[in-house]
């Protein structure tokens, strides 16, 4: 590195580093052999393989699941295997190595491709942001003409940059992407090697704690109502057509796990935080930036249609942006029966 870093900005980074991975090779040295059945003569549960990300959506169901005992309610033992993005999760499954993954609404397309199936919903985000270095120069979305960029791609980090360039008039031929997990993203920004990027919180607010006077140039909420970005638990498509009922008892653990995060908010801040060794007023702030559902919500957006109609509408923009050829009709990923029948 050309540019000497704060002692304060490694720590925290180091901190980010150490909560999360970015591929599946990664992951994969985490994945627990099994046969996702009991062991013949024994009362060992069936373990389910759980891709998930280290922050307050993807993290927080799994660790209090398992720690309200929500999963061994259900008879499972969920495995936990850490990923920072949503693409290397879906690898993953397609290699036989995750049953299930949380993934932000950037990852969608995915869906629509067939590669994973929606069972549940998490929350609403509003945490995806686009944020300018101060030094860059860059004062509006028209200023990043010509700049680079850092974002993952495949993610909603993308998928807001996309909007956000639309919004702007420019095309990605206009600016100079740079494909970067989010650790690199917030490394990257910190020490001015790009002038700009696309992430989500609480990655976000490191960027604005260790770098004073960022500029924030859009967030979900510039693109609202017109689009709603529902971050999701997808399955493996071939273990939930073989696990059906794994599936059911995972969905139901799920929406345990979450009504209980609604109600202790700061509780699950803490442990989240502890989880992932992550910092708690970070998790914290992502928390903030997030619109939260029950799962009374969610059943009633499953039964309705929104889920299938938030998703479609994201698929539109997909295929603007050259990730999908046409409109997936939602009812061939987007599997709402786990929800609709919850006890």
């Amino acid at each position: 590195m050309k540019k000497i870093v704060s002692l304060s900005v490694l720590s925290s980074l180091v901190i980010f580093s150490l909560s999360g991975c970015g591929s599946s090779s990664t992951g994969s040295a985490n994945v627990a052999n099994n046969s996702n059945s009991s062991s013949s003569g024994s009362n060992k549960l069936p373990v389910v393989r759980v891709a998930y990300m280290p922050d307050i959506h993807g993290a927080a169901p799994i660790i209090i699941g398992q720690k309200e005992g929500f999963f061994k309610k259900e008879g499972l033992d969920v495995k936990p295997v850490k990923f920072t993005s949503g693409p290397p999760e879906v690898d993953a499954m397609a290699a036989g190595q995750i049953d299930m993954a949380y993934l932000g609404p950037g990852a969608i397309f995915l869906a629509a491709k067939g590669k994973t199936n929606i069972i549940a919903v998490d929350s609403l985000n509003v945490g995806d942001m686009i944020l300018a270095n101060p030094k860059s120069g860059i004062k509006t979305l028209a200023d990043l003409k010509g700049h680079t960029i850092g974002v993952p791609k495949g993610t909603s980090g993308e998928m807001i940059l996309d909007l956000a360039l639309k919004k702007a008039g420019l095309t990605n031929s206009d600016v100079k992407v740079v494909n970067m997990d989010v650790s690199s993203a917030v490394s990257g920004f910190v020490a001015g090697h790009v002038d700009a990027v696309a992430i989500w919180n609480p990655y976000t607010s490191q960027i604005e704690k260790q770098v004073p006077g960022t500029i924030k140039l859009a967030d979900d909420k510039d693109f609202m109502p017109e689009y709603t970005f529902p971050q999701i638990w997808t399955a493996n498509p071939e273990f939930e057509k073989n696990h059906k009922d794994v599936v059911q008892k995972f969905v139901n653990a799920l929406a345990q796990a979450s009504d209980w995060r609604m109600q202790h908010i700061q509780q699950a801040v803490k442990m989240t935080a502890d989880f992932v060794n992550a910092p708690a007023d970070a998790l914290q702030s992502q928390s903030d930036t997030t619109q939260w559902l029950s799962s009374a919500d969610i059943k009633k957006d499953f039964a309705d249609g929104s889920v299938g109609k938030w998703c479609e509408n994201l698929e539109k923009l997909f295929i603007q942006t050259g990730k999908l050829d046409s409109v997936v009709p939602s009812k061939n990923f987007v599997h709402s029966e786990f929800y609709q029948n919850l006890h």
